[in-house]
């Protein structure tokens, strides 16, 4: 049987339809992945700023001004400067959101939390630990590992700022998704978290430090002028 030149042309533009049928799927496939990828990635960005706004907010009025007490206001003050962010969503950009209600502290699904920071230096795993104690401890004749293992000894202020459909405590804004859409996803849960807490004053060597920093003058005057 012999084939002519003409079905051998129909044959070959028959396959290279077929080849750019598919390689127009993958092309909008790997678009789809490029637009909401970057997408994802900057509201990530902006949740972290968030968390970390509100986490910092907290650490700074952790105690109060004599430092002989927690500051039961300090969840309230995180969580003002973490919703006082923003974060991109499908009815544009609001303010992020925060699982929190006037004075929780602890709780599975609370995103804004006074507590103790462990290095895990002692007997405690490294990690954030929830505690509504309000005294702070005795320092004297404690080691850094008598207070890194102490649990109830308060000295960070944990955020988190979500992206995400209603659950528990939210209310639904999660990431809005583009070209992914066409592959049947809508939107996307995102959330990000923030621990900041209280050091000690140590001397740093030269390039022990990978940061700059710079600390406000003001904050370490008293009254009169001099270094507390």
């Amino acid at each position: 049987m012999k084939i002519s030149i003409k079905d051998r042309v129909n044959n070959q533009r028959g396959i290279a339809f077929t080849l750019v049928a598919v390689m127009a799927f993958v092309l909008i496939g790997l678009t789809a992945f490029a637009v909401d990828l970057s997408n994802i990635y900057m509201v990530l960005n902006e949740l972290h700023n968030a968390a970390d706004a509100g986490a910092l907010a907290g650490a700074r009025f952790l105690y109060n001004d004599d430092g002989t007490q927690v500051n039961v206001g300090v969840n309230q003050i995180a969580y003002d400067a973490a919703t006082a962010n923003a974060a991109q969503s499908i009815s544009g950009t609001i303010a992020v959101d925060v699982n929190w209600s006037s004075g929780q502290n602890l709780g599975a699904n609370v995103d804004v939390q006074r507590g103790h920071w462990s290095f895990g230096l002692g007997s405690l795993e490294r990690g954030f630990y929830p505690s509504d104690n309000l005294t702070p401890p005795d320092l004297w004749n404690l080691s850094t590992v008598d207070l890194d293992e102490d649990r109830h000894f308060v000295n960070a202020v944990r955020v988190a700022a979500r992206r995400q459909r209603s659950g528990s405590g939210t209310t639904a804004s999660p990431t809005a998704s583009f070209f992914a859409r066409i592959f049947g996803i809508d939107n996307f849960d995102l959330s990000r978290e923030a621990v900041a807490y209280l050091g000690f004053a140590v001397n740093l060597g030269p390039g022990e430090a990978d940061q700059p920093i710079a600390i406000c003058r003001q904050s370490i005057l008293n009254q009169f002028g001099e270094y507390t």
